[in-house]
C-alpha cells in the first residue's frame, strides 16, 4: 500500500501527518513546536516541489508513506492520480489523504509568511505552533488512515 499525505506545499501538515503515521511523532501526548520544527522535511519544500511525491518512509506494516504538495490544484490532481491508478489496476494500492482539512489559520498564515513572503525565521515557528494546535485533528486523520489500511489488508 502507498499512503500519500497531501497538502498545499508539502511543507507542513502533510509532513507532520506522515511522521505521525510512521511513529516519529506520538499519536498521544504532548508535542512541542520545537519537536515539529526538528522534523527534517518541515518547512523545507519549495514551489518547484509541487506535484512531486517525496518518500518519507515505511510504516510498521511495510506500507510506503509519501508527502505531496498539490498547490491549489488538489481536486484536479487527486482525480488524475486516482483515474490513472484505476487504469493501471493499482487504485486499491493507493490512499490519498488531504491534510489541509485538519489544520487551522495559524498554520496557514505561518506557511504563507515562511514560503510566500520568504521569512522562515517568523513563519516556520508560527506554522509549528499552529500544527501543535491542530494535532488532535491530524492524529485523528492518521488513525482513520491506519484503520482503513488494516481493513483493506
Amino acid at each position: 500500500m502507498k499512503v500519500i499525505y497531501h497538502c498545499y506545499g508539502r511543507a507542513h501538515s502533510s509532513v507532520v501527518a506522515s511522521h505521525l503515521h510512521l511513529g516519529n511523532l506520538p499519536l498521544d501526548g504532548p508535542v512541542s513546536p520545537e519537536q515539529i520544527m526538528a522534523i527534517p522535511e518541515f518547512d523545507r519544500a519549495e514551489a518547484e516541489d509541487f506535484g512531486e511525491p517525496y518518500f518519507v518512509g515505511r510504516d510498521e506494516a511495510g506500507n510506503e508513506v509519501y508527502i505531496l504538495g498539490l498547490n491549489s490544484q488538489a481536486p484536479l490532481c487527486v482525480r488524475a492520480i486516482l483515474s490513472l491508478a484505476g487504469h493501471l489496476g493499482v487504485a486499491d494500492q493507493i490512499i490519498l489523504v488531504n491534510t489541509l482539512t485538519a489544520i487551522g489559520l495559524t498554520t496557514r498564515i505561518g506557511g504563507f509568511i515562511s514560503k510566500k513572503l520568504r521569512c522562515p525565521q517568523w513563519g516556520k515557528p508560527l506554522a509549528a505552533r499552529g500544527i501543535v494546535q491542530s494535532l488532535p485533528r491530524l492524529r485523528q486523520l492518521v488513525r482513520v488512515v491506519k484503520k482503513e489500511i488494516a481493513r483493506k489488508g
